[in-house]
């Protein structure tokens, strides 16, 4: 019998168990990037929703606090019924009318709309739920729903996670 002196290279056992252990390290690192990933698009929806509602918040006070700018006395400044808002101002040689509220037309993704005149109302902030608008005298409280533009199959309930923002706005001009 002949024996051959120092064999290289490497068995067929040792093959499958290195084999075995990159299988186990692979999907390890495979199942930390998934989570990892939808951690972040869950961040992602989260800074959105709360950035739509800072906008809103910003749009609305300010749209209140100017409402009557240049109007005659007599003519309304401002109109409130639960779920739209109308400001009127004169910002130019005629009255503006300016109409917040929700649209529903892509039910999928509710969005909060502004109508100026009777222009097409355009899209001001996504996913947006629920815009209520109450009136004490001169004082207007908004109380926005924000939500995720995607569901996420791990979050309770219907899978949309919500913010409510409330804010109030003192019409300046005389109502």
């Amino acid at each position: 019998m002949v024996r051959i002196k120092d064999q290289k290279g490497i068995s067929l056992l040792e093959l499958l168990i290195a084999g075995l252990l990159t299988f186990i390290v692979g999907s390890v690192a495979l199942e930390f990037y998934s989570a990892q990933h939808s951690q972040w698009l869950a961040q992602t929806d989260i800074s959105d929703m709360q950035q739509n509602a800072r906008a809103l918040k910003s749009e609305l006070t300010g749209s209140i606090r100017s409402a009557g700018y240049g109007i005659i006395t007599g003519h309304p400044r401002i109109a409130v019924s639960s779920t739209t808002l109308t400001v009127y101002r004169k910002d130019s040689t005629k009255i503006d009318t300016v109409r917040y509220y929700v649209s529903w037309a892509d039910s999928a993704h509710p969005a909060f709309v502004k109508q100026i005149n009777q222009d097409s109302a355009q899209v001001f902030a996504e996913d947006i739920e629920l815009a209520q608008f109450t009136r004490t005298g001169n004082v207007i409280t908004v109380r926005l729903v924000a939500r995720e533009s995607r569901k996420d199959p791990e979050y309770a309930l219907d899978g949309y996670r919500r913010r409510t923002l409330v804010v109030s706005a003192e019409a300046r001009n005389k109502m």
